[in-house]
Parts: C-alpha cells; sequence; structure tokens
C-alpha cells in the first residue's frame, strides 16, 4: 500500500470512529430516556403510551431492550476501530520516518 493510500485509510478510519462515537453517544442518551420514561409511563394513560410511542416520544418496551445491547456493542466498536488505528498510525509513523530518511530505534540516539 502507498502512502497515499495509507492517509485516505486512516482519514476513512478517522471518519468510521467519529460516526460509532456518535452512535455510543445516542444510544447512551436513548438509555437515560428511557429511565425517565419508565419513570412517566404509570402516570399516562394506555392511549397516551400508544400514542406516544407511535410518534417516536416513548421507546416502545422491545426497543428498550436491545438498548444496553447497543451500548455495548457500540463500545466494543469503537475500542476496536480505535486498535486498528493505532495499528494505522505505527505505520504511517514508520512511511514518514522512511520518506523523511530516518531509521526507527527502540531508544534515542546517543551524544557521546
Amino acid at each position: 500500500m502507498d502512502r497515499l493510500d495509507l492517509e485516505l485509510y486512516a482519514e476513512r478510519l478517522a471518519r468510521h470512529a467519529e460516526r460509532t462515537a456518535d452512535d455510543l453517544a445516542d444510544a447512551r442518551l436513548r438509555e437515560a430516556w428511557w429511565e425517565l420514561e419508565q419513570t412517566a409511563r404509570p402516570q399516562l394513560t394506555a392511549a397516551d403510551v400508544a400514542r406516544l410511542e407511535g410518534l417516536g416520544l416513548l421507546i416502545a418496551p422491545p426497543v428498550a431492550a436491545v438498548l444496553g445491547r447497543t451500548v455495548a456493542e457500540r463500545a466494543h466498536d469503537l475500542t476496536a476501530i480505535h486498535r486498528l488505528q493505532a495499528i494505522v498510525e505505527s505505520q504511517r509513523a514508520a512511511r514518514r520516518q522512511v520518506v523523511t530518511g530516518e531509521i526507527a530505534t527502540s531508544s534515542p540516539p546517543s551524544w557521546s
């Protein structure tokens, strides 16, 4: 893979990580809303609940059951993406060293 392809791949990963982080934040917010809705439901009529679920203002119980799994899945997705990003960034750094003529070493050069 040439340097340009690697740069494009890194950008693609960054966009994907951002979308996944947004999805995770949204799922966590929906989870918090579900807790609030659980408090409100007993104070509403069955017709109100049905209408509000139909409008998407209350989360239907089957959807709520998926929220916890969604949060966990997105968190695992984001962790995996970050691992891949670390590998890609390491390769990008190695390519930059080759281009600039630097040699990668495990320790800094001695000035003695």
